[in-house]
């Protein structure tokens, strides 16, 4: 793989019916074994009526709306023992195992930094689109991203390019985020069978990281426009 790649960030996002945000606390999370009882918060939670956000010192975040429930990590210079969020999104499911489970999204994101913000617009209008005047209009150059959709043998890998900054401490570095999402709708013809299947994917994340990091390397990645470096960070767009 290439050494200009790197993986930020992975989420595991469980798409459900009529969840309730506000069962999500910090005491239940740790009375029920969901969370370890030493982690320790990173700030206050957020609570209203409609989200529940909950983010920890070792990364691990958990974001809860009335149809969704996230488990993200920030994943840069960790090795893959030490990736927690699987672990916890298990346990949310086992212990929430009455709420009526419909999806399951695998989303990683990675960047690849480049020595100047130009380069970095070149590999999106250079490399991916083909020029042509449409890439100007008013004096002004495009703001390009891309969406695209690759049909799996199950489910869908959605990916997401776009340009961004990355900040490393005070240094912001010009990038480009690729944001996957591995999505797969729940089978099984009873709540038993369909939490099975969900289990099931979640503790296939490694295979699907790799299918996004094969998709990148192969197809996106074989031939970059100038030196990339390689970064640990967190993104900002």
């Amino acid at each position: 793989m290439s050494n200009s790649l790197q993986l930020t960030e992975i989420a595991i996002s469980l798409v459900a019916k009529n969840l309730n945000p506000a069962v999500l606390n910090p005491d239940f999370l740790k009375y029920t074994g969901i969370i370890p009882s030493d982690w320790e918060l990173a700030n206050q939670p957020v609570y209203n009526n409609n989200l529940v956000q909950l983010v920890y010192k070792n990364g691990v975040g958990i974001i809860v709306q009335p149809n969704r429930l996230n488990v993200l990590e920030m994943i840069a210079g960790k090795p893959p023992a030490e990736i927690q969020l699987a672990t916890v999104a298990r346990q949310l499911v086992e212990k929430l195992s009455q709420v009526e489970y419909q999806a399951v999204g695998i989303n990683p994101k990675a960047v690849v930094g480049f020595t100047s913000e130009a380069d970095a617009y070149q590999y999106i209008c250079g490399k991916l689109l083909a020029p042509g005047s449409w890439q100007e209009f008013g004096g002004s150059k495009v703001n390009a991203g891309l969406e695209l959709s690759y049909p799996l043998k199950r489910g869908v890998l959605n990916l997401a390019i776009n340009q961004v900054n990355v900040q490393f401490g005070e240094q912001v570095t010009p990038a480009i985020l690729f944001s996957g999402n591995l999505n797969y709708p729940l089978t099984g013809n009873t709540v038993t069978e369909r939490i099975q299947d969900l289990q099931q994917i979640i503790a296939n994340w490694q295979n699907d990281v790799n299918i996004f990091q094969q998709l990148l390397v192969e197809k996106f990645l074989s031939s970059s426009p100038s030196p990339a470096q390689q970064i640990s960070a967190s993104v900002f767009s």
